[in-house]
């Protein structure tokens, strides 16, 4: 979903708008209390693999929209040149999969899901 807006803006070279700070901001709320308060993290019980899962989402979509951030400085305030956003797009991209290997290295999902 995402990426195709992050395609768009240099296919088209035009801006877009991915999700807004504000529905990051209410998207990390709602994870952090059905994690943080029993009650509400039903679903975690039942099906113990969407933790990792929807942490996975989460992190993704962090680093996709800081690189719709940066296509959107080329292509819409003219900030910086095109082949400069697509290196940071690119880079903004690697730097979260990166932090998710290590993570998961570290904190491997079987150990989670037996954890609980």
């Amino acid at each position: 979903m995402e990426f195709d807006v992050l395609r768009e803006i240099y296919k088209l070279e035009s801006p877009r708008g991915g999700l807004t700070l504000w529905a990051m901001t209410f998207l990390g709320f709602l994870l952090f209390l059905s994690y943080r308060y029993p009650r509400l993290g039903w679903l975690y019980r039942r099906y113990p693999v969407m933790i990792p899962l929807l942490q996975m989402f989460f992190v993704t979509l962090v680093g996709i929209e800081a690189a719709i951030f940066f296509a959107n400085l080329w292509a819409d305030k003219q900030l910086i040149g095109k082949g400069t956003s697509i290196v940071l797009s690119i880079i903004s991209i690697l730097v979260v999969r990166v932090y998710l290997s290590y993570w998961y290295s570290k904190y491997p999902i079987s150990y989670k899901v037996h954890k609980m």
